[in-house]
């Protein structure tokens, strides 16, 4: 997936333990699917670390649905980067 949060975003959703332990946000699995890998590895399967608990068999991969994607893309467009008068950005 390349961009770095566009992954965070979907790792999160997938199940928020894996980049927030203890987080209390449900997983959201439903809105990926697990699927066999043939040939290679889908371009938008999720990175999961070696011997992750979250990973799926081997063989397998887990892939956004078009919902994920989605919600992702929106995700992403709420980003503020400037400062608001009760948040602002230390400079």
């Amino acid at each position: 997936q390349g961009d770095g949060g566009r992954e965070w975003h979907h790792k999160h959703l997938y199940n928020p333990q894996i980049v927030s332990e203890g987080s209390t946000m449900p997983p959201f699995a439903f809105l990926y699917k697990t699927q066999e890998i043939i040939n290679e590895p889908s371009e938008n399967a999720l990175d999961f670390p070696p011997g992750s608990e979250y990973a799926p068999e081997p063989g397998y991969e887990v892939v956004p649905t078009r919902r994920a994607e989605a919600l992702v893309e929106y995700l992403l467009s709420l980003k503020v980067d400037y400062s608001l008068p009760e948040a602002p950005i230390p400079e």
